[in-house]
């Protein structure tokens, strides 16, 4: 009798670990599935989108509003540079004009009037030359030469921004994938268990309670998943906003290579903040701003002085109306006096001519009548409504309003520097505790197993054990890319950010 127990105890721990394991190839089966199950897969059955880290930064610079508004302002500023050279230029300026002329008007080959239909054409030519202006026109080239350089520094520097959100939007993209993986795992060695306390269950060898605490691990476990999945939608939906690209739910990503051994920053804050100071656009954009500001009180103040020009002008005009009177031919006539001839009065004859009329060809008029006139011309501001008194105003207030703007950039570049890096010590600190809490939990963990598949350890004390483990293990791809994206952050601050 006692045999038969012993070979009955025998062939139920064999079928016992026959259905364990029969069940747990099931589970790695589903475990699979489960992995390919992800919130794409749930939204869409249509191909993955897959994007890297470069393509979404191009992406964002490329569509993203703001930046596109920066770029939009440099090219302003550069047309605005462009026309303030142009100021130096000589100007020269054409007018043609053509009309008809009908009933009584002046003729303006003869300067008299006449009552007649005819056309007349007009045409000038002039411009002038700036000789001296105190200096005005030069120092409005080099204060719009500025602000464009400030501007392109702004578009730069919004393009660095853009860089940095997109990089913190992909690395929480991968830090949830990667929580959402190991929380697919964990219910998946929770469900085999699970299915093989059941079993343990309707053979009676485990307590009720010790299989309805298993459930609860399996619920919470699948309650992880789908917050999880959640925060992986949101966190995608971000992504493709920032990149002002269509919410696609088949979105993927190329993933990085992080390392998993937590290692200090290699600068210190006042080092990475004066190399923040010397890499940051914002920095020298303000810098640059500040310049065109102070270029911008000087030439105001100079454009109240006297102007010098020098101008020149070339008109000339026809007219249909202007003609000649060629001679046709010569006749002789009687003109009405005597000569005495042998007592006897002969009339005199004189010669006369007889003269047609001609229209003056339209080019010989054209070089008949230029009238050219050259000169000086100064322009003395006496009165003009106190405009450019307030213009040479409102440029101190701008010089004002930059130079604040200027100490406000720094200050808050050195609040952000100090408020990063102490970020990243916290989550080094964070980081560098729960890395070696994994540790020691796995080790728990796997004496714990041991224990339980030897049957010196209840269920409940397993979950325990199990639980912690999971729990640091999540921890940690928290602490791993909060601490990675605390120092990409600092890298950007030093111009070092790659990968």
């Amino acid at each position: 009798m006692t045999m038969q127990r012993r070979t009955l105890s025998i062939t139920a721990a064999f079928f016992l670990l026959f259905l364990y394991h029969s069940v747990t190839a099931q589970t790695s089966d589903s475990l699979a599935g489960q992995r390919a199950d992800s919130l794409t897969a749930q939204a869409s059955s249509g191909p993955a989108i897959i994007f890297s880290i470069q393509q979404c930064i191009d992406s964002a610079i490329r569509n993203n509003a703001t930046v596109k508004t920066s770029e939009f302002t440099a090219r302003t500023a550069y047309e605005q540079y462009i026309q303030n050279i142009g100021y130096m230029l000589p100007t020269l300026s054409g007018t043609g004009q053509f009309y008809n002329s009908g009933g009584k008007s002046i003729n303006t080959f003869t300067n008299s009037y006449v009552t007649e239909n005819y056309n007349q054409g007009y045409g000038v030519l002039s411009g002038s030359l700036p000789i001296w202006n105190a200096g005005s026109i030069q120092n409005y080239i080099r204060q719009y030469s500025l602000a464009y350089q400030a501007n392109k520094k702004d578009w730069q520097y919004q393009k660095d921004l853009m860089t940095v959100n997109i990089i913190l939007d992909y690395l929480t993209i991968l830090s949830t994938e990667e929580q959402l993986n190991l929380a697919i795992k964990q219910a998946a060695d929770n469900r085999a268990r699970l299915n093989f306390m059941i079993i343990q269950d309707n053979l009676g060898v485990i307590s009720p309670s010790a299989l309805s605490d298993q459930k609860g691990v399996l619920n919470t476990n699948e309650l992880t998943i789908v917050n999880t999945k959640n925060t992986l939608e949101s966190n995608k939906l971000k992504l493709a906003q920032d990149m002002n690209v269509p919410y696609s739910p088949n979105m993927d990503l190329v993933p990085l290579n992080v390392d998993p051994t937590p290692v200090i920053y290699n600068a210190s804050v006042e080092q990475v903040y004066q190399n923040a100071t010397r890499n940051i656009a914002a920095i020298e954009a303000a810098r640059l701003h500040v310049a065109s500001a102070l270029k911008s009180v000087k030439a105001s103040r100079e454009n109240m002085a006297p102007t010098l020009y020098f101008f020149y002008d070339v008109q000339t005009n026809y007219s249909t109306a202007a003609t000649t009177n060629p001679l046709l031919s010569t006749s002789y006539v009687q003109d009405g006096s005597y000569v005495t001839v042998g007592g006897n009065q002969v009339p005199v004859y004189a010669p006369q001519g007889n003269y047609g009329s001609k229209t003056i060809p339209l080019n010989t008029q054209f070089k008949n009548n230029v009238y050219t006139s050259i000169g000086l011309q100064l322009n003395i501001p006496i009165l003009n409504n106190l405009n450019k008194r307030v213009i040479y105003k409102q440029s101190i207030i701008n010089r004002d309003q930059a130079l604040f703007n200027q100490k406000t950039i720094n200050a808050n570049l050195r609040q952000a520097v100090e408020s990063s890096y102490v970020t990243m010590m916290q989550a080094f600190r964070t980081y560098n505790v729960t890395y070696h809490e994994v540790q020691n939990y796995e080790e728990s963990y796997r004496a714990a197993k041991i224990r339980y598949d030897a049957g010196a350890l209840s269920s409940l004390d397993f979950v325990i054990y199990n639980t912690n483990k999971n729990n640091a293990e999540l921890s940690l791809i928290a602490a791993k890319y909060s601490y990675v994206l605390a120092a990409k952050v600092l890298d950007y601050y030093q111009g070092q950010l790659t990968w």
